[in-house]
């Protein structure tokens, strides 16, 4: 198996294990965030979590990406459970009150098939991780897919991880998944559940 493909894999392993954690906390009904909407595919996941009761409010600084969203959600008939925002996932706070919102998901990085310069920074991460914890109900999660191969991962990576670890155990249980027996650097999946 080639470095691609086995990283392609990794990658996917991570996307779907962040799903598995959502997938048990989220019931119809819920309100969740896809705070980096991308080409769409954690909005539709979760706007299928949700049911025609809940809702989804996904965010993203890239008109392609909310456009590219909106196509995905049109096609599968779930264009009225989102709200797709173009703003940074900073601003979620702007959006949503306090304790409503039961998971929220970050995929770190840039825009798949897009500008590889354009990608998500540490200190606006930082800031929308805060945010997210703050609109969390009790038992919400929060997951990020953190990938570290492209130039500016490492410092966001760190950061972010830097972050999970000063969380206080009281208030938050969280987790980190990822592959150690790699020489590349495989995507990294934190979990942080609020109490």
């Amino acid at each position: 198996m080639n470095d691609h493909l086995a990283g392609y894999l990794l990658t996917r392993r991570i996307v779907s294990w962040a799903k598995w954690f959502v997938k048990r906390g989220v019931s119809p009904g819920d309100f969740c965030v896809d705070a980096t909407v991308g080409n769409g595919n954690d909005t539709l996941f979760l706007a299928e979590c949700v049911g025609g009761q809940g809702k989804v409010y996904g965010f993203d600084i890239q008109p392609t990406a909310i456009e590219n969203t909106k196509q995905k959600l049109t096609t599968a008939g779930m264009l009225e459970r989102a709200a797709l925002i173009q703003d940074s996932h900073t601003y979620m706070g702007n959006y949503l009150a306090p304790g409503t919102v039961k998971a929220v998901m970050f995929n770190l990085g840039y825009l798949p098939g897009g500008d590889p310069y354009l990608i998500t920074e540490p200190e606006s991460t930082v800031q929308a991780l805060e945010a997210a914890l703050h609109l969390l109900k009790k038992g919400g999660i929060v997951t990020v897919a953190s990938y570290r191969g492209h130039q500016g991962a490492i410092e966001e990576y760190t950061n972010v991880n830097e972050f999970f670890t000063k969380l206080n155990p009281e208030k938050f249980n969280v987790l980190r998944l990822e592959p150690i027996n790699h020489d590349h650097l495989p995507p990294v999946l934190f979990v942080a559940q609020k109490y």
